[in-house]
């Protein structure tokens, strides 16, 4: 009877583990983030790659390499300089996703009025890899994964740069559709 409590215990306290890890994961962002208008988001000027571009540089090896190469390094400098890099890329996912859901609720919204057939499928296509890809990156944050870690902060700036670009393909009118296709 004391093993099935064990396991029982076990199992609660392991979905309450799993339970925590996802409501920070999938919490809606409740910061004041800077707010964008659509305009600005569509623009051609703001691509998300130049934007976030700062982002994928975070764990560049180089540079911790570079801090515990200092004569007398004992690791804490490398150490405090992953947390505070790590505090920054939560900063740079909750903001990226703040902008995606804005530009992802516009997209959603031109879809009645789009004359691509293949439009509301290319926006759910482009959420839902963004929404994996966030989900990964934000889970390796939390569990402190962070090498090499730019593959996955580049794909999900792409995301968010072709959902972009597909909500400003509908908007244009459709001479300049073609033109641009």
């Amino acid at each position: 009877m004391t093993i099935l409590w064990v396991i029982l215990a076990v199992v609660v306290a392991l979905g309450a583990g799993l339970a925590i890890v996802l409501r920070r994961l999938l919490r809606p962002d409740t910061a004041g983030s800077a707010s964008h208008s659509m305009a600005d988001l569509l623009s051609s000027g703001r691509r998300a790659p130049e934007t976030y571009r700062p982002m994928t540089r975070l764990f560049a090896e180089q540079d911790f390499a570079f801090l515990s190469g200092w004569p007398g390094s004992d690791g804490t400098l490398v150490r405090r300089l992953r947390r505070q890099r790590a505090g920054v890329l939560r900063l740079y996912l909750r903001e990226l996703r703040a902008d995606f859901q804005r530009l992802h609720g516009f997209a959603r919204a031109l879809v009645p009025t789009s004359a691509d057939p293949e439009f509301a499928a290319t926006v759910f296509q482009c959420a839902l890899r963004f929404h994996a890809l966030w989900a990964l990156v934000a889970l390796r944050c939390s569990l402190g994964w962070f090498v090499p870690l730019r593959a996955e902060t580049t794909a999900l700036v792409a995301a968010m740069d072709r959902l972009r670009e597909t909500a400003r393909l509908a908007l244009a009118p459709p001479q300049a559709q073609r033109v641009i296709a």
